[in-house]
Order: structure tokens, then C-alpha cells, then sequence
């Protein structure tokens, strides 16, 4: 090799190992000679560039501040609807947005209304009549002018009349309406200070008595809901007290309520339930962070795991060639993982480029034909 070509190749080699913190060890010229058999775990790290090593940090009691959500308590929610038939004429309140107790939330058209409050009308009227020919009859027949037999007439319809006028102001007051505030349009009211949830009808659907129209929340969120990745923290029982924050700095007392067995069926995640204790609760849908304890192991980059075979593991570095190491993998934490258990502390592994060890094991244990040329 002429001079200009050793350089070239020399500035090459120096090129290829920038940017690792801790390049693999040279081996020895015997191990460089030594042959290797197809299907063996040990891969030589010599002449596979970009790899990065470190070694295996002292274990850690880690709590990570995680974000969740604060939500209303299930027992807090109602189901909206209309007592009478109707159209909805308008929707007032936003899904939401807040709404006073009492505060008028929709508005439904209804004919069924328009004719209870006609009924109760009619009724109101013909009791205060029978009450005036009864005030008359009584006074004749106490002057000695009038019959019995007409005073009990009148005495009957009386009865009659304000049995009918109870019974039609009973029906506006069973779909929750006095007498004086009925009219041809119920307005449904917020049953406390809270959201709707969401509306399941538009201006202009006809509804029937009963039908469900949305869903409302009071205001104050008892409960936060976290999501984790698999497989969640390691101890982190029924009962375990923890702390909630907001990003205004208020902070809450929480107690862990259960632990998932099942995932999420559309983020495919772990879905933990906490209840807030004492304090003023925040609003529903207020993001807070929920202090998570992660338990004491080691941690590693995440790229210094891999997957073979349905295992996590490692590649750990002996005598200068990477051998796969299973290991037990914890919860996933921005760039970092927990192990659990299968490595101890001072060992050297790759931190990166642990994908390149993958690919080539994966080749050198494929049947000759099947991934190449068999060469």
C-alpha cells in the first residue's frame, strides 16, 4: 500500500469512532484469527462500528412524576333528560363549559307541556267557578232562601272540580314544573354546579318522555387516571398513599384505589385509578402529575434493550464479544427502562447500537438459503 492510501485508510478509521462515549476493546490477534461457528451466542465486537458501551450503574430508589388527568367521580354523574315529549329547540349549555345549579342547559318545544298547563288552566278555572256558586248557595240556604238538595249539588261539584284541579297541577309538578312556571317549552336545568359531558342530540330532534339527551358531571373531580406502560410499578398496591400536583403548584393528598389487570383497548396501556383526598377538588379534565413510585433497580438507556425471541435482554461484553443476556424489564420512562433482575452493577454492556448485535445474531443463525447466500 502506497503512502497516500495508508493515510486515507488511517483518517478512516479515526472518522468511524466519533461519537461514542466508550468504544469496544481491540481483541487479540488469536481471537481475531479464531474462527466462529455458525449459531453462536458470543459475536465478536471487532470491525461492527457503531457501538457504544457503558457500565451497569448502582441501583436506584427512583419516584417519577408522571401526567394523568383529574375526572369526575362515576356516583357524580347524571343522565340529562326531558319529562315530556318535545322538540329540542335549543342547546345552551357548551359540552364543558360550567354551569351553575339551576342554570337552563336546553330547551324542548312541547305540545304534551302546552296541554298540561291547558288542562291545569281549565281545571283552575271551573274550581274557582264551583267555589262562587258554592259561596252563593251557602248564603241562601243560611237565609232561609234556597234548598238543601241544590246546596249539596253545587257542594258535589265543588269536590269534583278541585279533585281535577289537583290532579293537573300534579302533572306539571311531576315532570318538575309549578303551576305558574309552565308554559309550551321545559327548560332543563343543571341539577348542580358542573359540565355537560356531552350532548346525544341536535336542535331540532324530537325526543319522548324519558330519552336520554346527554350526560353531567359536577364540577369537582374526585378521581385521577393514569396510564402506564407495561408492566406498571413494581409494589404499588390498593391503599399506597401518594401525591397529586397541578402546574399552579396546588398539590393533593391520593391514595391508590386498585391495581389494573387488563389494558386499555385503545392506547394498550395500564390504567391506573386514583382517589383525590381532602381539599378543594379541581375541576374535571384538569391535567395534574401523580408522584409514582418506581420501585429500587438499575436503569439503562432504552436502546440497551432488546428483544430475541420473545425475551428482553441485553448484550453484555466478555472478553471483548457480546453475548445476549436475558433480563427483567421494568417500566419505560422517557429514554430509560428498569431492570429488575439479570445484571449487577459494574458490568459492561452495549448502551447503543444494541440493534446492529441483533441484526447480526438473527443473520448468523439463519439456515444457509434462507437469509442469504449462505456464505
Amino acid at each position: 500500500m502506497n503512502r497516500p492510501a495508508l493515510i486515507l485508510s488511517l483518517a478512516l478509521l479515526l472518522l468511524a469512532g466519533v461519537g461514542c462515549s466508550k468504544q469496544p476493546p481491540p481483541a487479540h490477534e488469536a481471537e481475531r484469527q479464531a474462527p466462529v461457528e455458525a449459531g453462536a451466542s458470543h459475536i465478536p465486537l471487532e470491525g461492527i462500528r457503531g457501538l457504544c458501551l457503558m457500565q451497569v450503574p448502582e441501583p436506584r430508589l427512583e419516584g417519577r412524576w408522571l401526567p394523568g388527568e383529574a375526572a369526575g367521580d362515576e356516583a357524580a354523574q347524571a343522565l340529562l333528560s326531558s319529562p315530556v315529549k318535545g322538540i329540542i329547540s335549543h342547546l345552551v349549555a357548551i359540552p364543558g363549559q360550567h354551569r351553575a345549579a339551576g342554570a337552563t342547559l336546553a330547551l324542548v318545544q312541547s305540545p304534551e307541556l302546552a296541554h298540561l298547563k291547558a288542562g291545569w288552566i281549565a281545571a283552575k278555572a271551573k274550581l274557582e267557578r264551583t267555589q262562587a256558586d258554592l259561596a252563593r248557595e251557602e248564603r241562601l240556604f243560611q237565609a232561609g232562601a234556597g234548598a238543601r238538595r241544590d246546596l249539596e249539588a253545587v257542594l258535589s261539584e265543588a269536590a269534583t272540580a278541585k279533585a281535577e284541579e289537583e290532579a293537573a297541577r300534579l302533572g306539571l309538578e311531576a315532570v318538575g314544573l309549578k303551576p305558574g312556571e309552565a308554559g309550551a317549552s321545559y327548560a332543563l336545568k343543571a341539577p348542580n354546579n358542573g359540565v355537560v359531558v356531552a350532548w346525544k342530540v341536535q336542535r331540532g330532534q324530537g325526543v319522548e318522555a324519558g330519552q336520554e339527551l346527554g350526560n353531567f358531571q359536577a364540577a369537582q373531580a374526585a378521581v385521577v387516571r393514569l396510564e402506564l406502560t407495561q408492566p406498571g410499578p413494581i409494589g404499588w398496591k390498593a391503599g399506597t398513599p401518594c401525591e397529586v400536583r397541578q402546574a399552579s403548584g396546588r398539590t393533593w393528598k391520593a391514595r391508590l384505589e386498585g391495581t389494573p389487570s387488563t389494558l386499555t383497548t385503545d392506547t394498550r396501556r395500564l390504567n391506573y385509578r386514583l382517589r383525590l383526598i381532602g381539599g378543594a377538588l379541581p375541576m374535571p379534565g384538569t391535567p395534574v402529575e401523580v408522584q409514582v413510585p418506581l420501585g429500587k433497580g438499575i436503569y439503562l438507556p432504552q436502546a440497551a434493550l432488546q428483544q430475541m425471541e420473545g425475551r428482553w435482554g441485553v448484550f453484555a461484553v466478555e472478553k471483548h464479544e457480546a453475548v445476549f443476556r436475558p433480563v427483567q424489564r421494568g417500566m419505560e420512562l422517557k429514554d430509560e427502562v428498569l431492570v429488575l433482575e439479570g445484571l449487577k452493577p459494574g458490568e459492561t454492556v452495549v448502551a447503543e447500537g444494541a440493534y446492529l448485535l441483533k441484526a447480526y445474531q438473527q443473520k448468523r443463525t439463519e439456515p444457509e438459503g434462507e437469509g442469504g447466500h449462505g456464505h
